[in-house]
């Protein structure tokens, strides 16, 4: 799956493990990207911002998913 491609439609598509797996798999790679940040230049940086932003998607479905980003009504 790649990872830089994944647009919001896509992830709400994904189910509760699916999405869990994601973003597993999304920070094991930010991690080994973050020397290659460093060392391999403008390409790394781009890939390490799409990869923070498609883990944003990803952290903000899944929270509308389980409820906690649910407003309460008064």
């Amino acid at each position: 799956m790649d990872f830089n491609k994944l647009n919001t439609k896509e992830v709400r598509a994904l189910d509760g493990k699916k999405l869990v797996d994601t973003v597993k798999n999304i920070r094991k790679e930010l991690v080994g990207l973050s020397m290659d940040v460093y060392n391999a230049g403008p390409q790394a940086k781009s890939k390490a911002r799409n990869m923070r932003k498609t883990l944003a998607r990803l952290l903000t479905v899944g929270a509308e998913k389980s409820g906690a980003g649910a407003k309460k009504k008064k």
